[in-house]
């Protein structure tokens, strides 16, 4: 007779994770994390486009708007007064003299013969800095426009373009309409232009300011 105890066949048990599937009920959840994480991601992305995007038009605004300036002081300060004028009241190196606006008599276009035109800068609707010349030189402003600055100027009645000084350095005297009454007293021209791609947002105002005196009238 076998002596040895009886032993069973037992089945090995086997302890491990079985891989459940995702209920429907955990599956949206996901997917809704999943929309609120890319709304989030997305979100983010688009404020740092348009951040970067408002920089760079403030940049293009600002080396547009010193270009613009070089030029007014270029030609303001080789203004003089040319051997004829068709007009007493343009018998002046700068005819008129308002806070957004400015004619003078300039060389343009630097051609041999160093002939003068009447041209105005001035400010118009559009937040643009324009210049304009008179064609037949009698003030009436028949001459193409040119845009130096295609917008974005912030020029307003407290803060005007242009500014007015006599010899002794005091500014000169207005009328009701803000025109300087007698332009044959300017020997200095005070420029404050302003600046703004976006008047309802930050970055602030940008003032690019400069102090001309036109080379026929400064005193010493």
């Amino acid at each position: 007779m076998n002596d040895r105890p009886h032993t069973r066949n037992r089945c090995p048990q086997t302890r491990g994770t079985s891989a459940q599937g995702l209920s429907l009920i955990e599956l949206l959840i996901a997917m809704m994390l999943l929309i609120v994480v890319s709304a989030a991601t997305f979100g983010v992305w688009s404020r740092l486009e348009n951040t970067y995007s408002f920089f760079q038009d403030d940049v293009s605004a600002q080396e547009e708007a010193r270009m613009a300036l070089g030029e007014v002081i270029e030609l303001i300060r080789t203004a003089r007064l040319p051997e004829s004028v068709p007009a007493e009241y343009l018998d002046t190196v700068i005819p008129r003299a308002e806070p957004q606006e400015i004619w003078l008599w300039t060389d343009t276009d630097r051609d041999v013969n160093h002939d003068l035109e009447l041209i105005r800068f001035y400010v118009d609707d559009a937040r643009r800095l324009i210049r304009q010349e008179s064609t037949n030189g009698d003030g009436n402003w028949n001459g193409a426009a040119v845009r130096i600055i295609n917008s974005n100027i912030d020029n307003n009645a407290a803060n005007p373009l242009f500014r007015y000084y006599d010899a002794a350095g005091l500014e000169l005297a207005k009328d009701s309409n803000g025109r300087t009454i007698d332009p044959t007293q300017i020997r200095e021209v005070h420029i404050d232009l302003r600046v703004d791609i976006d008047s309802s947002r930050s970055p602030i105002v940008h003032e690019l300011k400069s102090v001309v005196q036109p080379r026929n009238l400064r005193q010493y």
